[in-house]
């Protein structure tokens, strides 16, 4: 149970992560003045939509499903109910910063960029590490294996083929090569196969923030 506990602690690190990764360079195309080149513009777009979509799919499906099932657990333990009402709260102060982002973006307005990117980087991570210290640690002590199976088989059906198909290339870009064969080695062999000679290459076939040098 405690090495099913500490993979399933890994996950989520390696999908925050990938947000990590993906505001920097979100940052850096802004920094660099990305949206004036057509082809860079392009790629920036890309990788935002993506990083966007990833975001708002992860945020869904924790108030969805994950915290109303940590909230089962914490009936009796008022005390700690806050921190799931602070990540509910922190999630409807990021929403509304990714729409600034993208509406900014594909607009091509560099100068609202600068500023709504800015303001999304530092309160999604301030969010993420809130998350790491004290949400896992605690999602770690109550839930059990059956919760674990429970919340991915519900990730699963509301992304949908195509929306798994993604999100295995997505969180896997640039990740730690450890992380990512530890992550990898939970597939089942079917969908290891398809992540390998599927998703990965139609992932990367299309260029996402790679344009923007750094």
């Amino acid at each position: 149970m405690a090495v099913k506990q500490a993979e399933d602690g890994l996950l989520l690190r390696v999908v925050h992560d990938a947000f990590r990764r993906d505001a920097d360079h979100l940052t850096r195309a802004v920094e660099q003045g990305a949206l004036a080149d057509p082809a860079r513009r392009r790629a920036v777009l890309n990788g935002w939509d993506v990083f966007a979509r990833q975001l708002r799919r992860h945020h869904a499906s924790q108030d969805e499903f994950l915290w109303p099932a940590l909230r089962g657990y914490l009936l009796a333990r008022p005390d700690e109910t806050t921190l799931i009402d602070a990540m509910e709260v922190e999630h409807q102060r990021i929403e509304p910063l990714i729409s600034a982002v993208d509406t900014a973006v594909h607009a091509g307005d560099l100068a609202w960029l600068a500023e709504a990117a800015a303001r999304l980087r530092s309160e999604l991570l301030g969010h993420l590490r809130h998350e790491e210290d004290d949400a896992v640690p605690l999602l770690l002590t109550v839930f059990s294996e059956p919760d674990w199976r429970a919340f991915s088989a519900a990730q699963r059906k509301a992304a949908g083929r195509k929306g798994v198909a993604e999100f295995f290339p997505y969180i896997l870009a640039e990740a730690d090569p450890e992380r990512a064969e530890r992550v990898t080695a939970r597939l089942s062999a079917s969908a290891r196969w398809a992540l390998r000679h599927r998703w990965q290459p139609r992932f990367a076939g299309r260029p996402r923030w790679e344009t923007v040098p750094h």
